[in-house]
């Protein structure tokens, strides 16, 4: 293994005065809003400059996710020591019509490596992965199953190298990338319905679990887990 970078990465994990059920898309959605709002003077949550409003086209260094009733906030390079110093308890949110407390702040800091690897690694979309947009999902309709395989497969590994640079991570060799099987859904992103991928792959590059990539991601797409053993 040929180590890239180690770049620090934080969690916290909003527990809340009352059970919150609901949809995962809507609620990682109503989290990114409310957290946006409240901490409105830093662009990290919102993406928008503070100043101008103007959208900032940048890798999200701050990224949201609903887990089992919680909000999950993750936080990566500058973003990680951030999200460990804000006044998370007792904080009021509105998500959607209702309105919360939190009553709880489960918070980790690591250091994720990034590495290009020896041989192959396995992982599982934990949240599909938001590979297509509205243009190249119509050149992509018409392709035969295999013309889609490869376009799958160009796709994953754009979106890779795409995120890693995003963290200034250079992926400094070839990056080889597919998809052992795939599931297609139907996402909703941006009052848009989007084509996504959930399912597994292998690569040559060696990532942390809880990265993202795709589009979306401080959406809560295209999260990625290691799985055990390589090929």
């Amino acid at each position: 293994m040929f180590l890239l970078a180690t770049i620090p990465c934080s969690q916290v994990e909003l527990h809340w005065d009352h059970a919150v059920p609901g949809a995962t898309e809507i609620r990682t959605r109503q989290l990114r809003g409310a957290l946006g709002t409240a901490f409105n003077d830093d662009a990290f949550f919102h993406q928008h400059d503070p100043v101008t409003g103007k959208p900032l086209y940048r890798y999200p260094r701050i990224q949201y996710r609903w887990r089992n009733g919680y909000g999950v906030v993750v936080g990566w390079g500058e973003a990680a020591s951030r999200l460990l110093a804000l006044p998370w308890f007792d904080l009021l949110l509105r998500l959607g019509d209702e309105r919360v407390m939190v009553s709880d702040a489960a918070l980790t800091l690591t250091q994720s490596q990034f590495a290009v690897g020896d041989q192959l690694t396995h992982y599982q979309l934990k949240t599909p992965a938001l590979l297509f947009n509205q243009d190249n999902y119509r050149r992509y309709q018409p392709l035969t199953a295999q013309e889609q395989t490869v376009e799958q497969e160009r796709l994953l590994v754009a979106g890779l190298l795409t995120a890693m640079r995003g963290l200034d991570v250079t992926f400094n060799q070839r990056l080889y990338a597919a998809f052992l099987n795939t599931k297609k859904q139907t996402c909703h992103y941006k009052g848009e319905s989007l084509f996504g991928l959930s399912g597994t792959f292998v690569t040559n590059a060696v990532l942390p679990s809880g990265f993202a990539f795709g589009h979306g991601v401080s959406h809560g797409f295209g999260e990625l887990v290691t799985m055990n053993g390589s090929v």
